[in-house]
């Protein structure tokens, strides 16, 4: 496969004391907006407006973008750390948080064990209480847990590694390991998983630490040895081919085992391994350098890596990398409704340097409302917004031709849709669960999206 690598790392550092990223027409900045973190493990944006994070150490927390104020929510009693990456892990709000008020969790409880549970938060005392374990006794180790977690369509997805001390089990499918697994939200077995009351959706993954959905697809990065870390794209039922196949299946005993069992192929692949870790989609206007790519957290190699998607999202046109060696290991990266960006540190690891201050969530975001504006070419006005799902659409100009709008959940599900014609319409939405959306607005030429807050 030809790749094309670009290495971009210029950053200007400013007079406030924060440094700056230059792309080709945007100016990124970069905030550190949370200090003194102990491995934040998992960053998750919830409907409530707050961005949600683990610490390896099991405490639970949220973030408020608007004032960086950070708030302790809930120290979980039975984590268990140890090891190379043991202890709390991936975390993910239900897709109607906070009116449905669940809170998954994954993390080791003791040193062969992980278990997923569900809590459910308290809005008025701001905790965490009833814990209901999901799915225990998932096989585990020092290291190779795998654990990110995303929902898609009313299920939980939750990627499993190898387990580190038994590579096989990735091919056997009696086991949860190297798998990720597929879940209603109530932990039962979905009825149309491909394998019948089993939650494996696919297999032989060997530690799988980002997840991710974008262009339709479900996109994952994974762990290889010292060769081969990956980037693919989940299908149900499909075969990833650790540990009989490493990246490509591009020697003899790869391409048959691939032949005979069905194995997907990695879309991106490096040598020597750079230890890729959270990841997530970005596609907002706010930088349009970055739109349809994925954003990528790197470990070893220290650094943000964006990878250009082509139209389809089928495979990766460029690699660009940023911030190198500037905040260390980097765990996790997340993108927030209005296009910011925040990533999260790992030095207090097992193999981190950490500084003074570590671990940090910083963020990026590009502070020039004038480059977002320019990018919006549909004009319109929303009121009253909040609403109670009841607006009105007004169009700037008078128009008459026909447009499509759409409601879209933070979580990235269409929630709502309808045809429109004329300059002013009035919408219907109000069966929508409270929270925040996004109005996408769309004519044969254009799109624009903006907030939509349903209280």
């Amino acid at each position: 496969m030809n790749k094309k690598i670009c290495i971009i790392a210029l950053i200007i550092t400013s007079s406030l004391g924060f440094s700056q990223i230059q792309l080709d027409n945007t100016l990124v900045s970069e905030r550190v907006v949370a200090t003194n973190l102990d491995v934040p493990w998992d960053l998750t944006y919830g409907n409530d407006g707050w961005i949600w994070f683990t610490e390896l150490s099991g405490r639970i927390s949220r973030l408020n973008p608007a004032t960086d104020e950070v708030q302790l929510i809930h120290t979980v009693p039975d984590v268990e750390v140890f090891g190379f990456s043991a202890g709390m892990h991936s975390i993910v709000l239900h897709p109607e948080f906070p009116s449905t008020p669940y809170v998954y969790v994954h993390y080791m409880n003791s040193t062969t064990t992980s278990k997923l549970v569900r809590y459910t938060y308290g809005i008025d005392s701001n905790t965490l209480s009833s814990p209901l374990t999901l799915l225990d006794n998932i096989p585990g180790s020092v290291s190779h847990n795998g654990s990110r977690m995303l929902i898609s369509n009313d299920k939980l997805f939750i990627s499993i590694g190898d387990g580190y001390v038994n590579p096989s089990t990735s091919q056997d499918l009696n086991t949860l390991n190297g798998n990720m697994l597929r879940l209603n939200l109530d932990g039962s077995v979905p009825s149309d998983n491909p394998i019948p009351d089993s939650y494996i959706w696919s297999f032989g993954h060997r530690n799988p630490q980002g997840l991710c959905l974008g262009n339709g697809k479900m996109y994952s990065s994974e762990h290889g040895t010292s060769i081969d870390d990956e980037i693919n794209i989940i299908e149900e039922n499909r075969n990833y081919g650790w540990p009989n196949v490493q990246g490509f299946c591009n020697t003899a005993s790869e391409m048959t085992f691939c032949t005979n069992e069905n194995v997907k192929e990695p879309i991106w692949t490096w040598t020597p391994a750079i230890a890729p870790c959270g990841m997530d989609y970005f596609d907002h206007p706010s930088i349009p350098e970055w739109q349809n790519s994925l954003l990528l957290a790197v470990l070893k190699d220290k650094r943000i890596i964006q990878l250009q998607l082509s139209a389809d999202g089928n495979s990766i046109l460029e690699e660009n990398s940023y911030l190198i060696n500037a905040y260390g290991r980097i765990r996790d990266i997340l993108v927030t409704p209005d296009g910011s960006i925040y990533f999260c540190t790992s030095n207090h690891d097992y193999t981190g340097t950490p500084s003074a201050d570590d671990d940090k969530i910083i963020e990026l975001k590009n502070d020039n409302p004038l480059s977002i504006a320019s990018v919006e070419d549909i004009s319109f006005s929303v009121f009253p917004n909040p609403s109670n799902g009841i607006f009105t659409l007004e169009f700037d100009t008078i128009i008459d031709a026909e447009y499509s709008i759409e409601v879209i959940s933070v979580n990235g599900r269409s929630v709502f849709k309808q045809t429109i014609q004329g300059s002013s319409s009035t919408i219907h939405a109000n069966t929508l669960a409270s929270g925040l959306y996004f109005l996408k607005v769309n004519s044969s030429t254009a799109s624009t999206i903006k907030k939509l807050v349903i209280k």
